[in-house]
């Protein structure tokens, strides 16, 4: 249980990064946003990477594993997110996210496939209960676009996609490299090509407030929940830990409702129940 425990908890803290950095995301660009937190979270990974030896070993590395890291980091992160950003800027939030997260979907296809991962019919009933738990939550109305874009719709398609293909990516590299190791390549690579998009020779007008609270949230759900999830990975495989670790946005909804006083609503209430039912099947 303990790789099933791993997942879930890796959702609570994606959660929480998520609600932390809610109000900043309000006065800061998205990409540079997301360039601060992984910027953040691979300073931090750093000196834990060498604490644990895995910085200072070069010639214990396996290139191929290092290989797979850093091209996971590229089409997972580096296409997908920036895929998914456009996708919100033609469709808006809801229906982009609504699309993306059926990327566990994608995951569990490809990790049974490549990976030869058991497949076993109640862990496709769990994937399709959170997938269905997901798109209900985020299926809220969207204000400022009235309908699907044909072309945001294909983008956020193709963006779930990439996030599938480099959680398996990643899943090779850990069988030839560690989970601290891995985390620190793959946010550095990140943090480099969110910097090269984010328009770095224009004026970057970042409060104090907003980039501590920005690097706190790259702490929380990129260090942390970035090692629990690899660690969840290594235990039970791509399939199983990608649908439990996508719980995240029911738990940013509940920890919300909690903390924000934002307001329960009766789709919230049925999506937390599915989500539970759903995890019961992934465990």
């Amino acid at each position: 249980m303990l790789g099933e425990t791993l997942a879930i908890i890796t959702a609570i803290m994606w959660a929480v990064s998520t609600v932390l950095s809610a109000k900043a995301l309000k006065n800061v660009d998205p990409i540079r946003s997301n360039a601060i937190k992984t910027f953040s979270s691979a300073i931090i990974m750093i000196p834990i990477a060498l604490v644990t030896g895995d910085l200072t070993t070069p010639s214990n590395i396996d290139l191929n594993a290092l290989f797979l890291v850093v091209l996971a980091a590229m089409i997972g992160f580096g296409i997908g997110d920036t895929l998914l950003f456009k996708s919100i800027v033609l469709m808006g939030v809801s229906r982009a996210y609504t699309i993306v997260y059926t990327s566990p979907l994608f995951t569990m296809i490809i990790a049974v496939i490549f990976l030869k991962e058991p497949f076993l019919v109640k862990y496709l009933i769990g994937t399709v209960l959170v997938v269905l738990s997901l798109i209900m939550v985020s299926l809220d109305k969207d204000k400022d676009h009235k309908g699907i874009s044909l072309k945001g719709a294909s983008m956020s398609l193709i963006s779930a996609l990439c996030w599938a293909v480099g959680t398996v990516l990643v899943a090779l590299g850990l069988k030839g490299i560690s989970v601290f190791l891995a985390n620190t390549i793959r946010f550095s690579v990140l943090a480099l090509f969110l910097f090269l998009v984010s328009k770095p020779r224009k004026k970057w007008k970042i409060a104090g407030k907003d980039f501590v609270v920005l690097s706190a949230s790259g702490i929380i759900g990129m260090v942390l929940g970035g090692i629990t999830f690899l660690f969840s990975l290594q235990m039970i495989g791509a399939s199983r830990a990608t649908p439990l670790s996508s719980s995240s946005p029911i738990w940013a909804s509940i920890i919300s409702s909690i903390f924000l006083k934002e307001r329960i609503t009766i789709r919230l209430l049925l999506s937390s129940i599915i989500v539970t039912i759903g995890i019961y099947f992934l465990i």
